[in-house]
């Protein structure tokens, strides 16, 4: 049974629609998802019915973001109640972030670049199917970069630091809705030297699991294998994502990229 239980949709940075996401799903031999959006479940609407119109099991899921020792991780709940209303509350909280964030740096580069307006952009809502956030793709319809992906540089000059919510808040929001919180591509904050401390310093915050298989670069077969290993150590989930964005992003990032088995996996708690 073939598992990719990290996608994402148009509904938060990537390209595909729920629908275009089970049929990739089911022509790339996959018989169990996740799709993981930013900090929004609002896929699932649609995503349900086009799941079971394929054949395929869904699994509830949302990718967030979280404050912790200084850097921003992203912890992914799975099988919460999805009308939980501190959950809701705590998603709903995150996304005025980012929407602040985007605000912020539109309203910066708008002194710079008379093309910029704070107040078409207060109107402006991105294509679907584009990819990325609505102010980076704001930013290149405006024509100030070559890409969508491209425009995200303008938040590291012009944008704000963001606030996000403490890893051990969202950990126990996660399980008060009923939820497992695993730890997204560890890949994407350390090397495998110091991989086991850190995931160390981590039990007590309150995680439940660990994807241990990601396409990232840093998750060479060494570096999976000691995620598994923590994992059986100490009675963590174990799982598998190909983080996929659709035609946006990381051309090395896909759905069911990583042909992952389920035996590989623990998915106790997830799977209900």
């Amino acid at each position: 049974m073939y598992v990719d239980m990290h996608i994402h949709t148009e509904f938060s940075d990537g390209t595909y629609s729920p629908e275009e996401v089970a049929k990739i799903a089911k022509e790339k031999g996959l018989t169990l998802i996740s799709v993981c959006d930013h900090d929004t479940i609002e896929a699932y609407e649609r995503l349900r019915p086009a799941c079971a119109a394929e054949g395929i099991t869904l699994v509830q899921g949302v990718e967030m973001s979280a404050d912790w020792a200084g850097i921003t991780l992203h912890i992914l709940a799975y099988s919460f109640d999805p009308n939980n209303p501190k959950l809701l509350e705590l998603l709903n909280s995150t996304q005025r972030e980012f929407e602040w964030e985007g605000l912020q740096c539109i309203k910066n580069l708008a002194k710079d670049y008379p093309q910029i307006s704070l107040d078409e952009y207060s109107r402006y809502k991105k294509p679907a199917g584009r990819g990325g956030w609505n102010s980076v793709n704001y930013i290149y319809d405006k024509g100030l970069a070559k890409s969508v992906f491209d425009a995200f540089k303008f938040h590291d000059t012009y944008g704000t630091p963001m606030k996000f919510s403490n890893a051990a808040l969202v950990c126990s929001t996660i399980i008060q809705a009923g939820g497992i919180p695993v730890l997204a591509h560890p890949g994407n904050y350390w090397r495998l030297e110091e991989l086991e401390e850190k995931l160390s310093l981590l039990l007590p915050v309150g995680i439940g699991g660990i994807e241990c298989f990601h396409p990232g670069p840093r998750h060479t077969d060494e570096f999976n294998a000691k995620c598994v290993e923590f994992c059986k150590a100490h009675n963590l989930c174990i799982t598998c994502g190909g983080d996929s964005h659709g035609d946006f992003a990381q051309s090395w990032r896909g759905i069911g990229c990583l042909k992952i088995d389920s035996s590989q996996l623990n998915l106790t708690g997830i799977l209900v």
